[in-house]
């Protein structure tokens, strides 16, 4: 079973982007050379809100790739530096690749939220996303 990743991230400041912008490129970087790995793209929504989005060949790879290195240190500041976070997984039986419209739609309709310092008031309405244009 293949897992697909979707990933929303909205830092909460300008003075933050920086940080945000080395933790990005050292996960991404993890990510691409991780065993498993099928696939790896970004969105960038506005200049504060970014989205990732990754398929893996199998759960354990996808959780290998989560709980260690570049990511797992990204994770570890993440409550700190965003105002909206949320993510959606789930499993498909073929490697494709779902569209950013798919991404998009799956995170609205089942995307969960991620604990954080100072969440926007969109966060803390429990908005995973806003809606598809």
């Amino acid at each position: 079973m293949y897992n697909v990743s979707i990933t929303r991230l909205r830092v909460r400041s300008v003075w933050f982007l920086p940080l945000f912008g080395l933790h990005a490129m050292r996960s991404a970087s993890q990510a691409m050379r991780s065993e498993g790995i099928v696939d790896f793209d970004t969105r960038v929504e506005d200049p504060f809100t970014h989205w990732t989005k990754t398929v893996w060949k199998d759960e354990p790879s996808m959780k290998n790739f989560r709980n260690s290195g570049a990511h797992q240190l990204a994770m570890c500041i993440l409550a700190g530096i965003c105002s909206e976070a949320s993510y959606t997984r789930w499993q498909q039986e073929t490697p494709d690749v779902p569209t950013w419209q798919e991404a998009h739609e799956a995170m609205i309709e089942s995307g969960k939220l991620s604990k954080l310092k100072q969440p926007t008031a969109f966060h803390l309405e429990g908005r995973t996303a806003p809606p598809l244009a």
